[in-house]
């Protein structure tokens, strides 16, 4: 090493960062000030092993480190160099050694921040930042991360006291928590591995059956809806259904992605389950329920906008609640004024397939009506944007939800 020392001043480091290009200064015997292109300052000693390769140890970012201190942690670094040590290998041991000494409240940190986030669901982050919260952390934060054991995965689980679905779901986030460890190589096994929810809650209950609504009850639903939930209510009811879409793929729906000159509705990835967006036909009658949200909507760009005072000031011009619509049925169902099934947000789906598998509709553009994706070669082969089968099936079943909001002329218990 040059022994030739003390070269700069800080007068003169302060002039490199106002010019703002990027150097590299020697201080003299390895102690070195560099200037990024972002412009961190930083001060780094360089000095070489025996005669080896040259090392870097990053002693610390100016003007946190000032000049004086940065001499005096190079002398102190170039003692134990002097000596036979290599501070900058032992930094990185220090460094992988507090990585392993991590807490799960740490690991969940740090999950959050590389893991749970886009392409991601809104839903999924929501509910694995809900698992992580309310059982994880509460239940084994502490914990050293290499500490744990799948006996205390399965006490978190049992002591957790939730449902058979929710522990699932608690499940699936403590394993991928752990293979998120195991990427880091904090461990080497993940310790939910092997653990069986059917042997902590036993069976997993039935599972609800979805509810295909009758002609008889979507008559006695439709007929008066606008009275029964709100006009914006009714209008989305609609459009639900004939669409076939989710809930939350309506509720998110931006004008822009409403294309009125072609007639289609665009569904971006962000909104969509499986975060792969899709387009749907927008069929004369469709277009007309659209037509009339819009004139409700205002200026707003948003299909249906928030209601609430209290929304609109939280978050400014949004969408309405994803549950906003189905609060409105439920409370059309406990005040009486709904004489048919209770239903689901999902179960609107099932209506619409099981209705047009009854009007003689392919089984394939049913699917393609639920948005749901060819299989086998079809899948490979017919790459059609858009296709006149699927524009036809759902205009058909368009018209006979109009047929049933003309109130009850069959019987309520008749199937379509």
């Amino acid at each position: 090493m040059s022994k030739q020392t003390n070269i700069l001043e800080d007068l003169q480091i302060k002039r490199l960062i106002a010019k703002g290009e990027p150097i590299a200064k020697s201080d003299g015997d390895g102690l070195t000030f560099t200037l990024s292109k972002a412009g961190t300052a930083t001060w780094v000693l360089r000095y070489r092993m025996g005669g080896g390769r040259r090392r870097e140890l990053t002693l610390g970012n100016y003007p946190d480190v000032s000049l004086a201190t940065a001499r005096k942690l190079a002398l102190k670094h170039r003692a134990a160099i002097d000596s036979g040590g290599d501070p900058a290998a032992d930094k990185k041991t220090a460094k992988a050694r507090s990585v392993a000494a991590w807490t799960i409240t740490e690991l969940a940190d740090d999950f959050e921040d590389k893991v749970l986030k886009a392409p991601l669901a809104d839903g999924t982050i929501y509910y694995r930042k809900w698992d992580l919260n309310n059982v994880l952390r509460p239940k084994l934060g502490s914990m050293l991360v290499r500490d744990v054991q799948a006996a205390d995965v399965v006490h978190m689980i049992e002591a957790s006291g939730r449902s058979w679905t929710v522990s699932k779901r608690i499940l699936t986030t403590a394993t991928q928590l752990f293979d998120h460890a195991a990427g880091k190589r904090m461990i080497d096994a993940n310790p939910c591995t092997g653990i069986k929810l059917k042997a902590l809650k036993g069976p997993r209950p039935p599972v609800k059956k979805r509810v295909m609504l009758t002609e008889g009850e979507l008559r006695i639903l439709l007929s008066d809806v606008d009275n029964t939930v709100g006009r914006e209510n009714g209008l989305a009811l609609r459009i639900l259904l004939a669409t076939c879409v989710r809930s939350v793929e309506l509720a998110k729906a931006r004008w822009e992605n409403v294309d009125f000159e072609h007639n289609t509705w665009l569904v971006p990835d962000i909104n969509v389950k499986t975060r792969s967006g899709f387009l749907v036909p927008i069929t004369p009658t469709v277009r007309q329920w659209f037509e009339c949200l819009r004139a409700i909507a205002g200026d707003s760009e948003w299909v249906l906008p928030a209601r609430t005072t209290l929304r609109r000031k939280k978050h400014g011009d949004t969408h309405v609640g994803g549950t906003t619509l189905w609060a409105s049925i439920d409370r059309a169902f406990t005040r009486g004024g709904l004489d048919i099934r209770r239903f689901t947000p999902h179960d609107t789906r099932s209506t619409a397939k099981g209705h047009m598998m009854n009007m003689k509709i392919p089984k394939e553009i049913t699917e393609l009506a639920l948005n749901h994706k060819l299989k086998g070669m079809e899948a490979i082969y017919d790459v059609r944007e858009e296709i006149p089968e699927r524009r036809q099936a759902l205009e058909q079943w368009a018209a006979f939800i109009v047929a049933c909001t003309k109130g009850p002329e069959v019987n309520a218990e008749q199937s379509a």
